[in-house]
């Protein structure tokens, strides 16, 4: 069992870090025996342990019985664990002495982590604030150009490694459904149903311009085929058809996802209400926010979608904002949704610090709009879906992977090449990390002038030989709330290939023969 000695302001934190890393632990005790015990203050009592682990980036009373030379703090600093990239967002201590180091300044190799020994219990003295960096990338979440990295994650990775190394048993629930490597979740935000809608407005003028000049200039650039040129050519010589209702509207393809992830499960987020730009920090959104659709004339397809075993939850306007408006919407999609349990992602992922907080009392199941518009990968840092800080119940499934951000010319510009190489990283994450990998592939997608179809259809081929559990958001963040409601009341290992263990809530687990004692959920 792990014991934590932590201050008072972090045991909100420290209850949610031990959510992703699920393992025993408790606040420590005295007079009681822990194998592990990580420390995050200044004044450390005396403790008789295997494993001492002191994280803190101020000069704490060890230091000065051990006789540590401190260099000065430094803030936003990458350290480096054998080849492993760790960024710290706060503050950094380093030390003069350079035996036994465990963590180093990336740029000068100075030690920002050491091991020590004394009598039976190894120290391990670590230079940042551990619950401060979980609790930074939970709530302000990371900068861009660390975005590929799960931090939160491989600061857990971290600390179970070096529990290991010490020959210490850890038992763990991992972020992983029993049989499968990760969980994919496949979405779809719903801004546009139709060219028609929007006459001859911005938005014609713009299809029409990225349909030819837009894709011509692709083409000479080598960044599409010709096939895909003459797809634009001739959605633009179809258009007056589809104006007339002689021919069919190309930018509705809810069908057409309904076929291609037929029996995988997905999330079409809809918006509630048309012509409603809603609001932003400053006042007003940008009129071009609004939608030209209302839900009820998508009724049909709505229905389709559920009976397909897809999943309708909210593209929120003014849900982020505004606690009346929350339920307001909330209200709406429930009429044609059925369902209790109801997500949300903001229309352009418009977010503050108390949304999580808004939206938890509107009465929202989970929120998916925690990710980046301008590349892909991990705000939160984090492959799991967590409970943002302040909230109780909402958990929050990040995306990790938006169409928009890989191709747009305003966002990351790649050709399919490029994004191959960057997605691969992410599916990297997956499987080393487990949790879920969330997928933003707007409705309007698969059609003229984007035609992102064959690289999305590549991707779920590549994602069903990695052998993930394809889930609809509601049920991904069914399972996490599974796995945090699991409670280890008392474990006994009486050999080493047995495990005897009493839980309540969750049942069928099943011992995995590792070093690291792993149960896993169904």
């Amino acid at each position: 069992m792990i014991g934590v000695i932590s201050n008072d302001s972090e045991q909100s934190i420290v209850e949610e870090f031990f959510q992703l890393f699920k393992t025993i632990w408790e606040p420590y005790q005295k007079n009681k025996f822990y194998d592990v015990v990580i420390c995050t203050t200044e004044k450390i009592p005396y403790i008789k342990t295997k494993l001492l682990l002191i994280f803190s980036s101020e000069k704490t009373q060890f230091d000065i019985d051990n006789h540590l030379e401190i260099n000065p703090q430094e803030t936003n600093t990458i350290l480096d664990n054998n080849g492993t990239v760790i960024p710290v967002y706060g503050k950094c201590i380093f030390f003069s002495n350079n035996q036994n180091p465990l963590i180093r300044y990336k740029v000068s190799e100075v030690p920002a982590g050491i091991k020590l020994i004394n009598d039976d219990t190894v120290s391990l003295r670590l230079g940042y604030d551990l619950f401060t960096e979980i609790l930074y990338a939970l709530s302000n979440g990371q900068p861009t150009e660390y975005a590929q990295l799960p931090t939160v994650d491989i600061h857990i990775r971290l600390i179970r490694n070096w529990i290991l190394e010490h020959g210490i048993i850890l038992l763990e629930i991992p972020p992983v459904p029993k049989g499968y490597t990760f969980i994919t979740c496949l979405t779809h935000d719903v801004d546009f149903v139709g060219i028609k809608q929007h006459g001859f407005g911005t938005t014609l003028w713009g299809f029409l311009y990225r349909a030819t000049i837009g894709s011509l200039i692709n083409y000479c650039r080598g960044r599409i085929p010709v096939q895909r040129l003459f797809k634009n050519l001739k959605a633009v010589i179809l258009l007056p058809f589809v104006h007339l209702g002689i021919a069919k509207d190309f930018w509705i393809q809810f069908e057409r996802y309904l076929i291609i992830e037929s029996g995988l499960g997905a999330t079409f987020f809809i918006v509630p209400f048309k012509n409603r730009a809603g609001r932003n920090l400053t006042g007003n959104a940008p009129s071009k926010r609004a939608v030209k659709y209302d839900i009820a004339e998508i009724e049909d397809y709505i229905k389709k979608i559920i009976n397909s075993g897809a999943e309708i939850g909210l593209h929120g306007i003014d849900a982020w904002i505004d606690r009346e408006q929350a339920s307001k919407e909330l209200e709406r999609i429930s009429k044609y949704n059925g369902e209790k349990k109801i997500g949300v992602r903001m229309h352009w992922l418009y977010f503050k610090n108390d949304s999580s907080k808004i939206l938890e009392k509107a009465g929202f199941y989970y929120d998916s709009t925690y990710g980046y518009n301008e590349t892909i990968g991990y705000l939160a840092g984090t492959v799991q879906a967590f409970c943002p800080p302040g909230t109780t119940k909402l958990l929050e499934l990040s995306m990790h992977i938006q169409d928009t951000a890989l191709f747009y010319p305003r966002r990351m510009d790649l050709n399919e090449t490029e994004a191959n190489k960057l997605v691969n990283k992410v599916l990297k994450n997956s499987l080393d990390y487990g949790g879920h990998l969330t997928i933003n592939w707007h409705q309007r997608s698969l059609a003229p002038e984007r035609l992102w179809d064959d690289y999305y259809n590549e991707l779920l081929t590549k994602l069903k030989e990695l052998n993930c559990w394809f889930a609809c958001a509601k049920d991904a963040v069914g399972w996490f709330n599974k796995r945090r409601s699991v409670g280890f009341e008392k474990v006994e290992i009486k050999e080493k290939k047995q495990i005897y263990i009493e839980e309540y809530k969750v049942y069928n687990l099943k011992h995995v023969k590792t070093k690291t004692h792993k149960i896993f959920l169904h």
